[in-house]
């Protein structure tokens, strides 16, 4: 009997799941004009891929295994294949993963899957028409860094979780918008940890926020080797309010939140003026919840970017400085830092700045489910310009995303 009610109640799940589909299949999908930096953005991160499919000569297939076998040393980097496939039955497509080789952590590929598929049930209509019903194969991978290098000329991008100059890389949406184990939360994916941190942005007044240059993270990587060491010691000899007029409230949590005596919840951070962001070891997914909090954020440009980073702007929404060594810190950076705090300070006393606020209403506005399906919608697209592409020649000289 038990059973029978299960193979009942697999087969109801199966037409609800069909006529699903066949829904979707057929009605208008979300407008991604409520996101206007999105085309842009993917048009700016598939220029260079763009322009090594020009020269490159693999097919299709050969740039799909040439990504598969990437290795650091005897390392193969952690991959997975995402199908595309219109299933007639239904009038709609399915997308399958399958994978490539091991990822150095479960929750990873499977908080990055749940986005694409969300933004392939969202926009299945917009795909089957621009796609025409064609399979498609595209893949992501999950490593800090990306991998696919420019001199490599191949056919396609892969797809990973930030970009660097020197790459070819696609920079998509990573799995901290849906599984963020570090966060410490028992639930943090980004969609409730967001709802957190705007209702603390609303309910602590400007007027009572801790004036002073925030930020936690581990001390040992990228830039921060240099920056977090340096600020600690102006906090320690107290020399932080004569270089920036403020306070300086730095400290290491160590490699994945191992110093916990120092670790602060995310929304204790929106109880902070000035929030600084830098990379880690490559990106930094904190900037994200440094902008829910509405705060001004002095932001230290590194190299790797993730997908939305193109969508900021300098002096509307972000504080930018670059990342610079310790001289210039003391000569440069400390001085004009100092003088645009000195100026936020003057004129809003009680109330936040533009800036702290247009950073809000991104996190708001544009960091939203419907906007990352917007933003794996748009980048299919131009993925299939290389992919349906017959021959490198006939490749545009522009990113097209129709």
């Amino acid at each position: 009997m038990a059973v029978v009610l299960c193979n009942t109640a697999g087969h109801l799940l199966g037409i609800i799941i069909s006529l699903l589909l066949t829904v979707l299949s057929k009605c208008s999908a979300y407008d991604c004009r409520a996101h206007p930096w999105i085309d842009e953005t993917v048009k700016h991160w598939f220029r260079a891929s763009y322009a090594t499919a020009r020269n490159s000569d693999k097919t299709i297939e050969e740039s799909l295994e040439a990504i598969a076998d990437i290795k650091w040393g005897k390392y193969n980097t952690g991959k997975s294949m995402g199908i595309l496939t219109y299933d007639d039955s239904v009038g709609a497509y399915r997308v399958t993963f399958k994978e490539l080789h091991r990822h150095n952590e479960p929750h990873k590929p499977a908080g990055m899957q749940r986005v694409i598929e969300r933004a392939v049930m969202q926009h299945n209509a917009d795909l089957v028409r621009s796609l025409g019903k064609k399979e498609l194969k595209f893949i992501f991978g999950t490593e800090d860094f990306p991998i696919v290098d420019t001199w490599l000329n191949l056919r396609l991008p892969s797809f990973q979780m930030c970009h660097s100059p020197e790459t070819a890389d696609v920079p998509v949406p990573d799995f901290t918008w849906e599984l963020y184990n570090q966060a410490q939360y028992s639930n943090n994916s980004w969609w409730e940890v967001r709802r957190l941190l705007l209702l603390k942005s609303t309910m602590l007044p400007w007027k009572l926020r801790e004036r002073d240059l925030f930020m936690r993270g581990d001390a040992g990587v990228g830039y921060r080797k240099v920056l977090m060491p340096f600020m600690h010691e102006a906090q320690v000899n107290r020399s932080d309010i004569a270089l920036f007029g403020v306070k300086v409230n730095f400290r290491s949590t160590g490699f994945y939140v191992s110093e916990m005596r120092h670790f602060s919840w995310l929304d204790n951070w929106c109880q902070h003026r000035y929030l600084v962001h830098t990379s880690g070891l490559t990106y930094s997914a904190s900037l994200k919840y440094k902008l829910a909090c509405g705060a001004v954020i002095i932001n230290f440009r590194g190299g790797f970017q993730e997908f939305y980073y193109p969508a900021l702007k300098p002096g509307v929404h972000v504080l930018s400085f670059p990342e610079a060594d310790r001289e210039a810190l003391v000569t440069k950076v400390a001085p004009e830092l100092k003088s645009r705090l000195a100026e936020l300070e003057s004129l809003h006393q009680d109330t936040p700045p533009p800036m702290a606020m247009a950073a809000r209403e991104f996190a708001v506005t544009q960091l939203t489910d419907a906007s990352l399906s917007c933003y794996w919608y748009k980048t299919l697209l131009a993925y299939a310009g290389l992919y349906f592409a017959a021959t490198p020649a006939d490749i545009p000289a522009e990113v097209r995303l129709n």
